[in-house]
């Protein structure tokens, strides 16, 4: 009877507390840490920085108890930079008293290195069982069975439980007060680094290689410790000052590509000095592993080919620098980023390469080059290789010391075009110090206190040949 009137007492407590509103569980023992893992994200947004860092600002809900406990915070990246947290609790107050990241991740070697000094059990293929202890894991395990040093045993080796201070994953562990129970939202935003982002153009020439099609397109990497799914994914570009040097990346090998095919409309706005970039809706970034996303494109922009013969200061230091060398001539192309020319938007620095097609109409690499952060309205060069039909040579044929830092020197730069067409060729002239051309077969431009810049033409199949003498006072 007693037995029928306690369970009677139970259930209608427990119906009374359904009647409230209020569910009765067990309580929490006072030692046990809450765990918020990333299932518990209600927001996240990842904003990835030109140079191996990112900004990543998340919402997790969780239910606190009254008073100090202690909240484990998993699933963060293994490069977090803990100093940059900001937790703000939505709803309620929250204080974080204390912080700890635990990132000692369990793993054979480590799980051995806990046991060094215990005993240890081998399991044989007839389930019998080997027990010794563990000596010491440096240059290889070495153990104590029956009172002898081996060095191996058979058999797969057994240990009774893990090490209570290993972690599976990366984890923010907080002691923290709360002035009353119940749920509330954290907004914990931290920076983290093994996260970046780079611009790769692809510029496609037409037959004449007057006109070119510009594709964009952006390449997220990460390779931080952790992944970030369905996440808000903004871009920054420019470089913005950090006090401490950033980390060497880890080595790409093992990174698994991923590309988003489909062209995206990516929002650009100014960020104060900088660019921002935001890709529509959410995307997830694996850890070890890189995205692609379309940034932009553009038709019909012109372009310009040119040539170009650089010098070297060394031609102009007293009379070493050789009698006669032959000089590559480089090959560039070049653009204005502007509205009149199909473009006129901010460029991010990568890598842009340049196509042609040939009479099959295939396509092929001509060059590539990285272009720096390019603002609109702004000249875009690429120098994309060396030219094969044209040559350069260039000889000295005169050198005459005038005092004790002055040289006059005489130049010979002979131009030899192969190609069954006239070209353009800029020549120039790296003097330095306090130079003046006393003579010269083509005319002379003063580009700036250090250079000086010749514009020949080539025909085709034919030579030009550039003569001028030089004095430079040092």
């Amino acid at each position: 009877m007693r037995r029928r009137n306690l369970l009677a007492s139970s259930l209608l407590a427990l119906a009374v507390l359904a009647g409230a509103g209020t569910l009765a569980l067990p309580a929490r023992a006072a030692d046990a840490p809450l765990g918020l893992d990333a299932d518990a994200r209600s927001e996240l947004a990842v904003t990835v920085y030109n140079r191996n860092l990112a900004l990543v600002r998340e919402v997790r809900r969780v239910e606190v108890p009254e008073g100090v406990f202690e909240l484990e915070f998993r699933d963060v990246p293994q490069q977090i930079e803990t100093r940059s947290l900001l937790v703000e609790s939505r709803g309620r107050p929250l204080n974080i008293l204390e912080q700890n990241y635990e990132f000692d991740l369990m793993s054979r070697e480590k799980i051995l290195a806990k046991y060094v000094g215990r005993d240890v059990t081998w399991i044989q293929e007839d389930w019998s069982r080997v027990k010794g202890r563990l000596l010491g894991i440096a240059n290889g395990p070495v153990f104590e069975v029956d009172g002898e040093v081996v060095f191996d045993v058979p058999g797969r080796i057994a240990l009774p439980d893990l090490p209570a201070d290993l972690r599976a994953r990366p984890t923010l562990v907080w002691k923290a007060r709360s002035a009353r129970a119940g749920a509330t939202d954290l907004e914990v935003s931290y920076l983290t680094r093994g996260l970046s982002w780079s611009a790769d153009y692809v510029l496609q020439l037409d037959a004449a290689g007057e006109k070119a099609d510009l594709q964009s397109w952006v390449t997220l990497e990460n390779r931080c410790g952790a992944a970030f799914a369905d996440a808000q994914l903004l871009l920054v570009a420019g470089d913005i000052h950090q006090v401490t040097p950033p980390r060497a990346m880890l080595k790409a090998a093992g990174v698994r590509y991923m590309a988003d095919m489909e062209v995206a409309e990516v929002a650009e706005e100014a960020l104060y000095d900088y660019h921002l970039y935001t890709l529509p809706g959410t995307s997830t970034l694996k850890d070890n592993s890189a995205k692609q996303v379309s940034l932009f494109q553009a038709e019909g922009l012109d372009v310009q080919r040119h040539y170009r013969v650089q010098g070297t200061p060394g031609f102009y230091r007293g009379a070493g620098g050789g009698l006669k060398q032959e000089q590559d001539v480089s090959v560039y192309y070049s653009f204005e980023n502007s509205e009149d020319n199909a473009m006129g938007r901010p460029l991010p620095a990568g890598v842009m390469r340049v196509y042609g097609a040939s009479s099959s109409g295939q396509r092929q690499l001509l060059g590539e080059d990285r272009i720096r952060h390019t603002p609109r309205d702004e000249k875009v060069e690429l120098l994309v290789g060396k030219a094969f039909d044209i040559k350069a040579e260039r000889t000295r044929v005169d050198y005459q010391r005038r005092g004790e830092n002055a040289h006059e020197s005489a130049f010979r730069i002979e131009l030899r075009n192969h190609k069954d067409e006239e070209v353009s060729i800029e020549v120039l002239e790296p003097a330095g110090g306090d130079w003046r051309v006393l003579e010269s077969s083509h005319p002379a431009v003063k580009v700036d206190a250090g250079t000086l810049r010749f514009d020949l033409k080539v025909p085709a199949r034919g030579e030009t040949v550039l003569d001028y003498r030089l004095l430079v006072v040092y």
